[in-house]
């Protein structure tokens, strides 16, 4: 049953009009009074329409509304007594499906409604079609065609009158399918019954289907055997007569803009498409060429059985991981700050009904007021789940005022978590976007404790340190707690001291709203967004800072194979930015030493690679293979033993005893192998996919991990 929300502020009409629509057999989802009440509604119920009344109470009005949900995708028709060319501008411009002027009856509504829907779902069917080309003039120009002379001729003057151009009359439909392709007016209006044998349905979906010009219909009949074939032809507007002037330039002004509006969209999404297209043409090249020359290194070394190469390899990234560990020694200065700027928090969520319930609630027991009132929100992004996780958000919109929903449903849906961001977005009311994952966990200070790090004008961001809640569940779950605490204690916090910037995680990310949409909002084609988000930071010279004070906590992965599903997206996510970044990062207009360490950075899983392979053939020397390692000594031995003063250091950091620390590098170095069967899977992976997708972790939740 298709659903539609009321948006009108006088009762009695909204109520009128919920029965009509009930009487007509369409589902009334809800009654909005205010454009705020409207704008929250709109993204949490993902109606199939909204009857949208432009003059609202509050701050807010129809016009306005509409313009936020734009990018959400949910067809607007405008209901309004209002038809001067103010206000239809307005609401031209904010890409309505339809303009219905009250006072309106009953059929008047039933046309423009199911108009509106059947033009929506095309649109919606061809969103990746290249547009064709249109030449359209300063003034819009209409083929009239109608077999009433006069009718034809008050319709010529009605048009004039509006501002519209008249490029020809015609009477029958062949008439009119000659005309529109000789002609090419921008949009044609079309009586149903027409002389000849072809009538204006018929010419209408020629006109349509072969020139592809938009088609307004104009009858004086309503019946439902004549809307059902006028339907089938996905019309753009539906006029019945007898009709005003001002609703006839309504209906062609508002059709011409969403048609407009749609090229736009398609155009931008195609260009987005081809690009991503040879994106990924670059990523594969990049693959190819690194995997072939490990892989003929590796050959080379077992056949010469020397391995020299590898201790000169090893070196460059090994001095400067310890210039790292050199500073990451030296605390952090603390940055002091007294603003508090209202922040929007978006979780994106899909199939989360072991986690969501729980991370809503820490969410919400945040300490940040300004006034005694909170200064925060909380957005969930129900990214098409098909559990109860929908359910479990309804009922939680109840308890907690703060709390809105973005409902993504197909085919918009779980194709990116970036695009589940962005429609977050859409409904902030906050200056500073904060990023957490489903299931994520707090401490009340948390935002007390990071929102000081975004001082400064070329500050974009912040990044809290990553714990696991489930940290004792096994080996593999303590594994990588530690794995975070030494990227925390030693990579983040001594880039702090370097002046280079923090790279944002997926979880627990800070980012001031006007950077995200200065770059045009999280790349939705991504795997791994926060990556991309925070190279493309860099690239116009912004910095991100770490706040190792703010800590979240989230669920480890418990079991090896959904673990190393997880680690291949991840690293898959780590490549694709580093082949497709690495030439503009090279080139970028900023520091030297910001640009070599956002290169070292890029390259690092590549870097860690090699340190594993090292490991390996100091296991297989120890077993008597013999491999030759012919460098000077100092540079075999800084190779050979770097990765435990980093590793040691990190975990010592967090508390650990000497002999606790020592047990448990070594115990971390034996997990890091899984670093050599993981750059194979990644790997094959990049070199076989044909798309991008978000491939997510599973949350059990209550202290169990699994993908």
């Amino acid at each position: 049953m298709t659903s539609i929300l009321i948006v009108e502020d006088e009762a009695l009409i909204a109520s009128d009009l919920q029965m009509r629509l009930e009487d007509m057999g369409y589902r009334v989802v809800g009654v909005a009074a205010t454009g705020k009440e409207a704008l929250k509604l709109i993204a949490e119920k993902r109606p199939d329409l909204v009857l949208m009344d432009i003059v609202l109470r509050g701050e807010m009005d129809g016009v306005d509304v509409a313009r936020r949900v734009k990018e959400l995708r949910v067809p607007v028709v405008f209901l309004t007594a209002y038809s001067d060319p103010e206000t239809i501008g307005r609401a031209r411009r904010a890409g309505a499906y339809g303009y219905l002027l009250k006072p309106y009856d009953d059929r008047t509504l039933k046309v423009t409604v199911e108009t509106a829907l059947k033009r929506y779902r095309a649109d919606i069917r061809d969103l990746l079609k290249v547009p064709k080309e249109r030449k359209t003039g300063a003034v819009p120009g209409v083929l009239v065609v109608e077999d009433e002379a006069i009718v034809a001729a008050d319709l010529s003057h009605k048009l004039e009158d509006a501002g519209f151009r008249v490029v020809g009359v015609e009477d029958t439909g062949e008439g009119a399918v000659s005309a529109a392709a000789e002609l090419q007016p921008d949009v044609v209006i079309m009586d149903v019954y027409l002389r000849g044998e072809m009538d204006g349905i018929e010419a209408a979906e020629v006109i349509q289907g072969e020139h592809g010009i938009p088609v307004i219909y104009l009858t004086a009949y309503s019946d439902d055997s004549t809307l059902a074939r006028i339907l089938e032809t996905e019309p753009y507007g539906y006029l019945l007569k007898p009709f005003s002037t001002e609703q006839l330039r309504a209906e062609i002004e508002v059709v011409l803009q969403n048609i407009r509006d749609m090229e736009d969209y398609s155009r931008r999404m195609h260009e987005v498409i081809v690009t991503k297209a040879e994106e990924m043409k670059i990523e594969k090249t990049g693959v190819f060429f690194v995997s072939s020359l490990i892989l003929g290194l590796a050959a080379y070394g077992f056949i010469t059985r020397s391995m020299t190469w590898l201790m000169y390899t090893l070196f460059i990234p090994v001095v400067y991981s310890l210039l790292h560990l050199s500073f990451s020694y030296r605390k952090p200065e603390r940055p002091v700050s007294d603003s508090m700027p209202m922040v929007s928090i978006i979780v994106p969520a899909n199939n989360e009904e072991n986690t969501i319930e729980r991370c809503v609630e820490t969410l919400s027991s945040l300490d940040y007021h300004v006034n005694g009132r909170r200064n925060y929100e909380i957005i969930v992004v129900n990214d098409g789940s098909t559990d109860r996780t929908g359910e479990i958000l309804e009922e939680l919109v109840k308890r907690y005022r703060h709390l809105k929903v973005v409902t993504r449903r197909a085919p918009f849906a779980f194709n990116g978590k970036g695009y589940a961001l962005n429609d977050g977005v859409t409904l902030a009311e906050g200056d500073i976007i904060a990023v957490f994952d489903a299931d994520a966990r707090v401490e009340p200070d948390f935002l007390r404790n990071i929102v000081p790090y975004l001082d400064g004008d070329d500050v974009a961001g912040a990044q809290s340190r990553v714990r696991m809640y489930n940290a004792d569940e096994n080996l593999l779950t303590r594994m990588q707690d530690l794995e975070f605490a030494i990227f925390g204690n030693v990579i983040m916090r001594s880039r702090m001291n370097m002046d280079v910037p923090a790279f944002l995680g997926g979880n627990g990310q800070m980012v001031k709203r006007r950077v995200v949409e200065e770059i045009g909002g999280w790349d939705g084609y991504a795997v791994t967004e926060d990556l991309n988000l925070s190279v493309k930071l860099m690239l116009r010279g912004y910095h991100v800072r770490y706040s190792p004070e703010a800590e979240v906590f989230q669920e480890a992965v418990s079991e090896w194979p959904a673990f190393f599903r997880q680690r291949t997206r991840w690293l898959t996510g780590n490549l694709e930015t580093l082949f497709v970044y690495l030439a503009p990062m090279i080139d970028a207009p900023i520091a030297l030493h910001r640009r070599l360490d956002a290169i070292f950075y890029l390259f690092s899983m590549i870097f860690i690679g090699f340190v594993m392979l090292g490991y390996i053939v100091f296991i297989l020397n120890l077993a008597g293979f013999g491999f030759r390692m012919e460098a000077p000594f100092i540079i075999g031995l800084i190779s050979t033993v770097a990765f435990f003063p980093l590793t040691m250091s990190g975990i010592r950091m967090d508390g650990y005893s000497i002999p606790r620390t020592i047990l448990l590098s070594i115990e971390y170095w034996a997990y890091c192998l899984y670093l050599i069967p993981l750059f194979v899977a990644a790997t094959v992976h990049m070199l076989r996919r044909r798309e991008r997708r978000w491939a997510k972790t599973v949350h059990r939740g209550e202290g169990e991990g699994s993908e």
